[in-house]
């Protein structure tokens, strides 16, 4: 497992929903985290919602990992 800044998940590592919910919102997912907010809100379970999160934010690491490899 790489670890460190060769590991462009590292930051999602270990995070509670609170946790990457703050994340996903610093990457520009502030309606996502909304709409993860109603469904945890609505009842759906919580273990549900975090894999979900976790999905999300882990994608939105990967691509922005890749557009700053495309520019150096």
């Amino acid at each position: 497992m790489e670890s460190g800044k060769d590991d462009p998940l590292a930051p999602a590592r270990g995070l509670g929903v609170d946790g990457l919910l703050a994340l996903l919102e610093r990457l520009e997912g502030a309606e996502e985290a909304e709409v993860v907010r109603g469904a945890l809100a609505a009842g759906v379970s919580a273990a549900m919602v975090q894999e979900e999160l976790q999905r999300e934010v882990e994608r939105r690491l990967m691509r922005t990992q890749q557009f700053y490899d495309e520019w150096t």
